[in-house]
């Protein structure tokens, strides 16, 4: 879910600013995070129309920032970009809602415009256009894309204008219950109660939620919209020390019995709890609105890559394996999609054909070290030491100065016990190392000259 859309803003320029100027200035990742996808591909349908492949550019620039680029691995981009494209899927659902319900200006577009400009400190529209077009987007584009944004967002601030805090959302109940399938036997197990058996006995006998049961069927403490709606009614609407009627819900019928009741507490820095209670509640109401939005839709996933993502995440890994060999036919010269069809045999334990996917990676881009070293791993796991100690020596030949790669190799060669290379990681991060201080030396000594200078 969009996360922005959840959080408190002051206004929805705000908003816009913070989410496009990330994509904006974020654009140059966007060929870490691609894989073997291009922008022009179709990715997905939704209710039968083309996903718009731009807002999912747009978030996955923002995810591999949020992410931080530099931290993100080859391996990470399968959840990444299927990530984007949830949040895509998700946004084009809440705009076309949004669309029938709220309008926006061409002047708060231009607001929401010059405000960016503002706080980029950009002197001029046409300095934002040049920022536009590194990334591939038009003004017109990127006005479309603002708008979008503005009318997802005032449709949130409508649900949550709509929503109030009672008197019942700023307590919690400790209750049981007792769970049947049929409303005669609560009827029967009611009648007990009443003539003066034990709430707690009869639930550990005869309740069906084998959760709670054992103890007495003893739910803890709960607040508002917690439980299925009719239960939480009857529950709330319950005195303490009293027992509900029988409650039907979609999983049975329900006999309750509340037991306390407090005033919530919220955990963070919120004192005022009404506030508190009523930001809660605005969020589950804008989750409840857009879960209802998806459950309603029809999702059709077209790109094989992304398809194979979801179906590798779903633990369908033959049928992934296909669809990553689709999308090696439409993009043959991609490491990572080798690498996935590589992760994808790993899992199946296709040993071999893994190895063979990962060596055409190396083939295709031969001077990245995070492709050895995504076999050396494999060799590892698979208990071959001695072909994992030669790839990542191989690692180490293609690290240079990056002092991060030797430590992890460093520990990494005396975690398998291989000495001399153990002992060429210690000499490598100490060269690199005398390398750091003698620039910061210089740099310190020209800094020294220009103040003398001036």
């Amino acid at each position: 879910m969009l996360t922005f859309l959840r959080k408190k803003m002051k206004g929805v320029l705000i908003v816009v600013a913070f989410v496009f100027v990330a994509s904006i200035f974020l654009g140059a990742t966007m060929g870490r995070g691609t894989g073997g996808q291009k922008p022009s591909d179709a990715l997905a349908k939704v209710n039968g129309q083309k996903l718009d492949p731009l807002r999912y550019r747009e978030i996955l620039n923002r995810l591999i920032g949020r992410f931080g680029q530099d931290k993100l691995t080859i391996s990470d981009i399968p959840f990444i970009q299927s990530l984007a494209l949830e949040q895509a899927v998700d946004f084009n659902l809440m705009l076309k809602e949004a669309k029938k319900k709220v309008r926006i200006s061409g002047r708060e577009v231009d607001m929401a415009i010059d405000s960016i400009i503002t706080q980029q400190k950009l002197k001029s529209r046409a300095d934002l256009e040049l920022a536009l077009k590194r990334t591939g987007l038009t003004m017109s584009q990127f006005k479309n894309m603002i708008k979008e944004e503005m009318l997802v967002q005032k449709m949130a601030n409508k649900i949550r204008s709509n929503v109030v805090v009672g008197p019942n959302d700023l307590r919690e109940i400790r209750a049981s219950h007792i769970l049947v399938s049929t409303e005669a036997g609560a009827k029967e197990l009611l009648a007990k109660i009443t003539a003066g058996e034990d709430f707690s006995a009869l639930a550990k006998k005869y309740s069906q939620d084998t959760g709670s049961a054992a103890n007495g069927g003893d739910l803890g403490y709960f607040a508002t919209g917690s439980m299925v709606e009719p239960f939480e009614k009857a529950a709330f609407n319950t005195k303490v020390g009293e027992i509900s009627g029988i409650v039907k819900s979609p999983f049975g019928y329900h006999l309750i019995k509340v037991g306390d009741s407090r005033l919530r507490t919220f955990k963070g820095e919120e004192q005022d709890i009404e506030q508190a209670a009523l930001k809660q509640k605005q969020a589950s109401a804008f989750t409840k609105w857009s879960s209802e939005l998806r459950n309603k839709a029809k999702i059709e996933i077209v790109q094989p890559e992304l398809k194979a993502h979801s179906l590798r995440f779903k633990g369908r890994f033959f049928e992934a394996a296909q669809e990553y060999k689709k999308a090696l036919v439409q993009n043959p010269v991609s490491p990572y999609l080798h690498v996935f069809l590589g992760d994808t045999f790993a899992a199946i334990g296709k040993k071999d054909l893994a190895v063979t996917e990962y060596e055409a990676a190396i083939s295709l881009q031969g001077g990245n070290p995070e492709l050895y070293m995504l076999l050396a791993q494999f060799y590892e796991k698979d208990g071959d030491n001695k072909k994992a100690i030669k790839q990542y020596t191989r690692v180490s030949l293609l690290a240079g100065d990056n002092k991060a790669l030797h430590e992890r190799l460093r520990d990494k060669f005396k975690e398998l016990k291989a000495t001399a290379e153990y002992q060429t990681e210690l000499k490598e991060i100490k060269r690199i190392e005398k390398k750091e201080a003698f620039e910061a030396e210089l740099k310190g000594e020209e800094g020294e000259s220009n103040t003398v200078a001036q």
